[in-house]
């Protein structure tokens, strides 16, 4: 789970094959998405949180850039 959460939060999201047989050695489809959405809803938060300043001084950040929106595909 902690490779998958690198991976998510890395510049640029990947997930190789090894990294997903490796998840779904553990975890459903279904927990895989679950757990997806838990890191994208936790990462939002934090955004928000650093945004109306309810962090304290003292706290290292990382910065996170949101990553660009992948263009929709036409399926042509």
């Amino acid at each position: 789970m902690l490779a998958w959460t690198d991976a998510f939060l890395a510049p640029e999201p990947h997930a190789g094959e090894a990294l997903r047989r490796e998840l779904l050695a553990s975890f459903t489809p279904a927990e895989i998405v679950e757990l997806t959405a838990g890191l994208a809803l936790f990462m939002g938060f934090s955004k928000i949180a650093l945004a109306l300043g309810g962090v304290p001084d003292n706290l290292p950040l990382m910065v996170q850039p949101t990553p660009d929106v992948p263009p929709a595909t036409t399926g042509d």
